[in-house]
């Protein structure tokens, strides 16, 4: 929120979350991601990002996010010592309920096609014949 000329008024929570940084690479273009603070200037220690970009907060959102595209040549080591946790695991687990109940929805359906379509063509059967 900004009153005025030169006074602005930043609405901060008590709850203080470090970011976490990301090397995002895409062909030639290599962007450092900074994700999950709860302090506007939290990255300020961070030399990739001093003076860079600003921090957004997606609306209706408790953290911030930021990303700084890095310069051709720099590989984006710095983005990459100073994270916490790297690594993505995928910690969704199959669940065998859930499977069932997909199968046994995905049969309905198909019964249910092939009944409207046999009263179709009975129908038309009918139809023809009279």
């Amino acid at each position: 929120m900004i009153f005025g000329r030169g006074t602005r008024l930043n609405v901060e929570s008590k709850l203080e979350v470090e970011p976490d940084y990301y090397k995002l690479v895409g062909g030639e273009t290599t962007a450092c991601l900074a994700t999950g603070f709860t302090r506007q200037n939290g990255t300020s220690n961070h030399t990739l990002f001093k003076d860079k970009t600003a921090a957004v907060r997606i609306e209706n959102d408790k953290v911030y996010n930021q990303v700084v595209v890095l310069p051709t040549g720099n590989n984006g080591d710095e983005c990459e010592t100073e994270s916490k946790d790297s690594s993505c695991e995928d910690s969704i687990k199959p669940d065998p309920k859930v499977n069932f109940v997909s199968v046994t929805v995905l049969c309905l359906r198909l019964l249910f096609i092939k009944t409207v379509v046999f009263n179709v063509l009975m129908t038309f059967r009918l139809w023809i014949s009279q």
